[in-house]
């Protein structure tokens, strides 16, 4: 998934690293080294996350 650059934000760690978030769901969030490794990540796991709504509307 393409994440709009208004849907997330970046904030620096104190390790050097950086952590992505969604700002509509602070709990959907991901580390990475460098920022872009973070919306990476970040993207991946939106990814995955969407996946297993349908996952779970597919039982209910």
């Amino acid at each position: 998934m393409k994440l709009n650059r208004n849907d997330y934000a970046i904030e620096a760690t104190t390790d050097g690293g950086y952590y992505a978030y969604l700002k509509s769901n602070i709990m959907c969030s991901a580390y990475g080294e460098t920022p872009d490794e973070a919306c990476e990540n970040l993207a991946n796991i939106v990814d995955d996350f969407v996946t297993d709504m349908y996952m779970v509307e597919e039982f209910v």
